[in-house]
């Protein structure tokens, strides 16, 4: 009977959100035994459907010691619009010495989240977290040997997952300064010291910054390829096998390519590939891969019209909000970024709303919520930080 009831225990809690699940670690040990194991967190981010995406508010805070804060968005909706506001408790904040300023790379995978953090004149330190189990740990700089690379920021970074040992690795890619014509990728697996070279990375292949987000579904981390050095690559996708170390090139969907006016961007929806056309500038297409067919599909246009033509053609960061909205960053032409603009698009009413920021300093970042803890992390304790609302 006991055994029974353990089953029956284990069959709804991977079914149940992360929050619900940290107010009920305080039930009993039994509870906390069973939601504590990795096992289970792996099984429950994977089997959790209810399980919506989270927006992360960074900010970092210019105070005798540099403080980087991670927030939960709060906020409120209304027919026409509705408030992105931070929490008033941070989840985590860190406290990480000579910070410049906040990094450009950013990213998730299973619950974690990684960004950079830039140093005057030095390789961007990466920073790994667990927001909802206020879990942090910094990763070691590379060695001096493998640091023959051209400037201070990585080309192309992701986290991905390997399942066949059950780790967690940090790619990151970047130019050799005495051969930059011949790209390098470095391999850090967290929860160690050290970082190892890959080999493998098609040399004639590269991505631009505004290309080099990653996604990480089934196995692979995918970046857009940059086709402005590359002719007849329009549209690929280069996608990376965590596990086998290795690289491979995406064909693109049949889709129309403008040279003198592209925008593509990839996206995960719901643990798919997507490849989002924001070319045309009035409208985007949201393109869906069957990884198993090896197929595309256009699921969704959205038209932007409504956003106004005082809008750059260029749509930055774009995210998957809660479990059936888009989440798009707009910058206004001419105008300084405390008019940025974020909307949201739903995909089951195919309504478009505009989102009011509660300050430009905030990176806003998403985020579907783990149990799974980041390997070798520190625990901050931030008072009130585990109330959730």
């Amino acid at each position: 009977m006991d055994k029974l009831c353990k089953d029956l225990i284990h069959k709804i809690f991977i079914k149940v959100p992360v929050k619900s699940l940290l107010r009920a670690r305080c039930v009993s040990k039994s509870w906390c035994k069973l939601i504590d194991n990795p096992d289970f967190a792996h099984m429950q981010y994977e089997y959790c459907v209810d399980e919506q995406n989270t927006l992360i508010l960074k900010a970092s805070h210019c105070t005798p010691v540099e403080t980087t804060s991670l927030y939960a968005a709060t906020g409120c909706d209304s027919e026409e619009s509705r408030m992105i506001l931070a929490a008033t408790v941070p989840m985590v904040e860190l406290q990480i010495e000579s910070l410049d300023d906040i990094g450009s790379d950013f990213g998730s995978c299973k619950g974690l989240l990684y960004f950079s953090e830039n140093e005057q004149g030095q390789l961007a330190k990466f920073v790994v977290s667990n927001p909802l189990k206020s879990q942090f740990t910094i990763l070691p700089r590379p060695p001096v040997k493998m640091l023959d690379l051209w400037g201070t920021q990585w080309a192309a970074t992701g986290l991905g997952f390997d399942s066949s040992t059950k780790t967690f690795k940090l790619i990151c890619t970047n130019r050799k300064l005495k051969r930059p014509h011949s790209p390098v990728t470095l391999v850090h697996t967290l929860g160690t010291m050290s970082w190892r070279e890959v080999p493998s990375f098609p040399a004639y292949y590269c991505m631009t910054p505004d290309q080099h987000k990653s996604v990480f579904v089934h196995g692979f981390l995918h970046w857009m390829i940059d086709p402005s050095e590359i002719k007849n690559c329009e549209g690929r996708i280069l996608a990376f096998d965590v596990s086998k170390e290795i690289y491979k090139v995406i064909p693109h969907p049949e889709i129309s390519f403008n040279e003198r006016q592209r925008n593509y961007r990839i996206l995960d929806i719901k643990g798919d590939l997507c490849m989002l056309d924001l070319s045309p500038g009035i409208k985007f297409d949201i393109w869906v891969m069957d990884y198993e067919k090896k197929s595309w599909s256009k699921d969704y246009t959205i038209d932007i019209t409504i956003v106004g033509n005082m809008y750059v053609d260029i749509l930055r960061d774009i995210f998957l909000w809660k479990q059936d909205e888009i989440l798009f960053h707009v910058r206004k032409a001419g105008y300084s970024r405390q008019d940025d603009g974020y909307w949201s698009y739903s995909m089951r009413t195919g309504n478009l709303k505009e989102c009011e920021n509660q300050s430009s300093n905030l990176q806003v970042l998403s985020l579907k919520g783990s149990l799974i803890s980041v390997p070798g992390a520190k625990v901050i304790s931030v008072p009130g930080a585990n109330e959730v609302s």
